[in-house]
């Protein structure tokens, strides 16, 4: 006679979270994995978490990766990709101005989706101050947009050593109002931004 003990009776299936209705692709466990890292940390990105969230099997994440590391370090080229290479071929496709092209940039924190990525921004820094393959994205990261930044400032007319000032500050602008938005958010940004440019770009003026 068969029992409780030798048939026991199925579980339930929890229902499933995919983030679309047809088949995962890399791009659905990169999001899936940036959500993690931005409500936990690095260390809540585990293969079972991920496969949980997205309602699959392992045999789905081993489709698409080798393993954790390969997932965190195409995380890191996608962060890469969206937010510094993909934002300066946009620019260099809406306008040859160097001048617009830094306003549009220094605009950036105050986009609707900007308060979104900056937690991104955020995350990814706050995991390169633990992990040594982080670290070098970032820093990768900065240079490439502070080397952007210098361009911009060169084909506006100054030095090299002047630029190479300049884009610092404008950076550390950009940076800083990612941050500060959030708690000292000013009236009147426009006119901020006015006031940025002008203090960047007037050539009477040594910074």
């Amino acid at each position: 006679m068969e029992t409780a003990e030798t048939n026991p009776p199925k579980r339930k299936r929890e229902p499933t979270q995919r983030l679309k209705g047809s088949p995962l692709n890399e791009a659905d466990w990169i999001d899936a994995a940036t959500g993690i890292l931005v409500d936990e940390n690095v260390r809540g990105i585990r293969i079972d978490a991920l496969c949980k969230k997205l309602g699959v099997t392992k045999g789905s994440f081993y489709w698409h990766f080798s393993g954790r590391p390969a997932l965190l370090a195409i995380l890191l080229q996608n962060w890469r990709k969206r937010m510094t290479t993909n934002v300066i071929d946009r620019l260099g496709a809406q306008t040859v101005d160097p001048t617009a092209r830094l306003r549009a940039l220094l605009a950036l924190p105050r986009r609707s989706r900007s308060p979104k990525f900056a937690r991104i921004e955020q995350s990814i820094r706050d995991w390169g101050r633990r992990d040594t393959q982080a670290r070098d994205a970032v820093q990768e990261v900065d240079v490439i947009r502070l080397n952007y930044l210098e361009e911009l400032f060169e084909q506006q007319g100054f030095a090299p050593a002047v630029a190479k000032r300049r884009a610092y500050i404008a950076y550390a602008m950009l940076m800083g109002d990612s941050v500060l938005r959030d708690t000292l958010d000013p009236n009147g940004a426009d006119a901020m931004l006015d006031d940025i440019m002008d203090l960047l770009t007037q050539k009477e003026t040594a910074l």
